[in-house]
């Protein structure tokens, strides 16, 4: 006879847990921690936590201010219509890192409440099958988070080597300068950026800045990958808790340990989706800034190839557009896939052999179905949901934007 020992396994302790979490959750402290936005240790000291702050403050004020002054470019500066919209996509790419940054900011609760809910379910595997579903989970999510951070700043930092390490030639009076290039436009107005060393003290900071806008955007998408594969291996893990449950034969005198291991089951799913929705609740601002900036950029850098002469720009400017394609295409796909895991759950009950079991167990996975059937999307600012069809809309809206601004512009 069945035993309290099925109560045990739903609390059995991974030796591993250790190892496992932080395989997991590395490439996310990785990107997050250096600028500020990983959660601080509650061993932390205070000179440690003032140093994050110090770290935050000039993350805010690098990005604020080179984004003011290529406003004040476009708006005062520069009157070619060409070099404006030149200048349009660093703009928008200090904005979205800001309001990004913001976003990351305000919702580290919720990203400590995930890490948290990761780290139990670490500690709480019963069994070596569940562990390797989660393993292999965690796998992708590593995987997503790394080629991000590899193909947005390999896109960037090639477009930034590409404008900011020739020089140019000015004359002041009868004696010639050299300067170097900037990768953005800077209002000369308030600062002379052809001066030594101002101008080098630029164009370290404006690489720092693109380093720090970078890895903004990676840490969300990596943090938003990690976070949403390990939800779909929890429900993987659901999934293959019904399987056992279904297949396990339970004589009539065991109906209460039967109705205590669907009561396991079904605290997972709830516990899970609990962690989708948190999910929901961090990314979906962030969503909507990447839908928009990304549609926006690609329309831009589609208007830079067309127009561009030199080879090497032009190059710099395809792998910056691959860039942001792929960087939005994980978004998408990181939705679509955790949308249909949600639903999957449900479909696996309606079709597992439930007449199997005695009716009052079977009614109770009604439970799960009518639970699985109101499924938690990932959305861009509950307004769209992300799934590849909003992938192909991004693409096509673009392509119409592009179409426009070229009617205008050339």
């Amino acid at each position: 006879m069945v035993n309290a020992s099925v109560e045990n396994a739903s609390v059995a302790f991974n030796v591993a847990h250790d190892r496992d979490y932080e395989y997991c959750i590395q490439v996310n402290r990785w990107l997050l921690k250096p600028i500020g936005v990983w959660p601080i240790s509650d061993k932390a000291t205070s000179v440690e936590r003032l140093l994050v702050k110090l770290l935050i403050i000039a993350c805010h004020t690098l990005m604020i201010t080179t984004f003011v002054l290529c406003l004040l470019y476009i708006m005062f500066e520069e009157v070619a219509m060409e070099l404006r919209m030149k200048a349009i996509g660093p703009t928008s790419y200090w904005l979205m890192g800001e309001l990004n940054y913001c976003c990351l900011l305000t919702r580290s609760d919720d990203i400590v409440h995930c890490i948290e809910q990761i780290e139990r379910d670490w500690k709480i595997v019963a069994k070596g099958s569940h562990r390797e579903i989660m393993l292999k989970n965690a796998r992708v999510g590593r995987l997503i988070a790394c080629t991000a951070a590899l193909c947005m700043h390999m896109g960037v930092f090639s477009y930034y080597i590409t404008m900011g390490s020739g020089k140019t030639v000015f004359n002041v009076g009868n004696d010639s300068y050299t300067m170097y290039r900037l990768p953005c436009p800077i209002y000369s107005d308030l600062i002379d950026i052809r001066s030594s060393p101002t101008n080098e003290i630029l164009l370290a900071l404006l690489y720092v800045n693109g380093f720090v806008v970078n890895s903004i955007t990676v840490g969300a998408c990596g943090l938003d990958a990690v976070l949403a594969l390990h939800a779909c291996g929890q429900l993987n893990v659901v999934v293959s808790r019904i399987d056992d449950f279904v297949n396990t034969k339970v004589e009539k005198e065991e109906e209460k340990v039967a109705q205590r291991k669907l009561g396991f089951i079904v605290e997972h799913h709830l516990r899970t989706l609990s962690l989708v929705w948190y999910i929901e609740r961090i990314m979906n601002v962030i969503c909507l800034v990447q839908l928009v900036g990304c549609t926006a950029n690609m329309c831009m850098l589609e208007y830079y190839i067309l127009t561009e002469n030199s080879k090497e720009t032009m190059v710099s400017y395809g792998i910056l557009y691959v860039s942001v394609i792929f960087n939005i295409f994980i978004f998408c796909y990181i939705g679509e896939t955790i949308t249909e895991q949600c639903r999957k759950v449900g479909e696996k009950v309606y079709m597992t052999e439930w007449y199997q079991l005695h009716y009052k167990t079977a009614t109770s996975l009604v439970m799960i179905i009518l639970r699985s059937s109101t499924v938690i999307k990932i959305t861009a600012g509950k307004l769209v949901d992300l799934s590849i069809a909003t992938f192909g809309d991004v693409f096509k809206t673009s392509f119409a934007y592009f179409n426009m601004l070229r009617t205008v512009a050339i």
